[in-house]
């Protein structure tokens, strides 16, 4: 099963991070894109993420059903996850910094 987690949006992630900068790199020899960012890291990009990485954007650990986990850049909200259901409870959480 293919997993998302630890989603955040890529300006929290580059602070906690410690990252000041991010390039989307296009590797000619497998035909996909990556981002690299200035700390040493680097990330897998999704098909959605345009070329010029304007739009609201996160980044989540993605494991794949086969294959290395990593680092994925991706719009933010997007996924095949269907939700049925949702209930509240009043509870009002503060917001952490």
């Amino acid at each position: 099963m293919i997993m998302f987690s630890k989603t955040q949006t890529l300006e929290k992630f580059a602070q906690v991070m410690g990252i000041g900068s991010v390039e989307l790199i296009d590797n000619e020899k497998s035909g996909k894109r990556f981002v690299a960012f200035d700390n040493g890291m680097t990330a897998r990009v999704s098909e959605k993420v345009g070329d010029d990485l304007d739009g609201d954007l996160s980044v989540s650990w993605f494991a794949p059903e086969d294959g290395e986990a990593s680092w994925m850049l991706h719009p933010t909200g997007t996924s095949n996850v269907k939700v049925l259901a949702k209930k509240t409870f009043g509870i009002k959480h503060e917001a952490q910094v």
